[in-house]
């Protein structure tokens, strides 16, 4: 528990060199704006920011010191989590080990689900941290972004490194966790393709995980059985379409490409029959909620509007496949975890 409060303070501290104004100084209200890349922010993807500022052109919120305290407690809480999620029960191992266990391969523990899971939490933490320093705090936008995003490299870098000790190294966790990283800042300074294309997990906890809950497993991490990643396309996104008759319309519905393991995570309890494993590839639609948090909220509530936006942003809810393709793995799967 020590351990991870020193880390939320050296997060806390490693933004706070920031507040100096030559790092990180708000533009004056009375200058002309320069930061394009502000507008339209990443948490709203159509229209005009709802959160950069003022809509009467005023300074930017400035509250550094408590963004950048709040940050460092959700490392600090996060790096608590993984304690008691992979390494509580674990036995360090006798030397550092370093390896792999594939990539997508049908005979890998998770069947690649994992792989997507380390760039995807990358990603959506360099995604709120870019936020919350940017919009909370007021310091520029490609700052937070660039600070944001190595921070999260750091903080899943130093994860791996102590799987080294616990489970091993592994090369290819690394490189999903870096793949989300630049995900994470390709998104972040580019309104354009913000605009076009999201990374989002939808999840239902899976029967096996719901198994497992009521013993104390709160790993809820690798419950890929219950998980499918979608890599998402906004039709709302092409403006042709969107300004013709009814395509607004075009906003609320989602093409993606989505990706999921059955049987694979969480392992059968001691003594049962191994599960049926298979991955499974599909494209389909989805509900677009971050279009339908805006057009429910709009000149209601901007609150609602940013939190509705901001959580679907990485989440999704309500992906129906249109084509499917399912593999199972001929022969033994690897064991193995975190």
């Amino acid at each position: 528990m020590r351990r991870a409060v020193r880390r939320g303070a050296t997060v806390a501290l490693l933004i706070a060199w920031l507040q100096h104004p030559s790092a990180a100084g708000p533009v004056a209200p009375d200058e002309p704006h320069h930061d394009r890349i502000a507008v339209p922010t990443p948490w709203i993807d159509l229209g005009a920011s709802l959160m950069v500022g003022p809509s009467d052109g005023g300074a930017p919120p400035d509250h550094k010191l408590a963004a950048a305290l709040t940050l460092g407690g959700v490392y600090a809480g996060f790096t608590t989590w993984t304690y008691f999620a992979w390494y509580r029960k674990h036995k360090p191992l006798s030397e550092f080990r370093v390896g792999g266990d594939g990539l997508f391969g049908s005979k890998t523990y998770a069947g690649g689900a994992d792989k997507l899971g380390h760039a995807w939490a990358t990603m959506s933490l360099a995604r709120v941290g870019t936020e919350l320093l940017h919009q909370w705090g007021g310091y520029h936008k490609r700052t937070s972004a660039l600070v944001a995003t190595a921070l999260s490299e750091l903080l899943f870098l130093g994860v791996e490194l102590k799987d080294g000790f616990y489970y091993e190294f592994s090369l290819g966790d690394a490189a999903g966790n870096t793949a989300g990283a630049l995900a994470a800042l390709a998104l972040s300074l580019s309104p354009r393709l913000d605009e076009l294309f999201d990374f989002r997990v939808e999840y239902w906890p899976s029967h096996e995980y719901r198994r497992q809950f009521d013993g104390g497993n709160v790993n809820v991490a690798e419950d890929y059985s219950g998980e499918t990643y979608l890599l998402a396309f906004h039709l709302g996104g092409l403006h042709a379409l969107r300004d013709a008759r009814w395509g607004g319309l075009a906003r609320f519905v989602d093409v993606a490409v989505g990706f999921g393991t059955r049987g694979y995570k969480p392992d059968q309890p001691r003594g049962e029959p191994d599960y049926q494993h298979r991955q499974e590839l599909s494209i389909g639609f989805s509900l677009n909620v971050q279009g339908v948090a805006d057009w429910l909220f709009e000149g209601r509530s901007r609150a609602a509007q940013k939190i509705g936006h901001g959580v679907f942003e990485v989440f999704n809810a309500g992906y129906v496949p249109a084509v499917e393709w399912r593999r199972s793995p001929a022969g033994t799967v690897m064991t193995g975890g975190a």
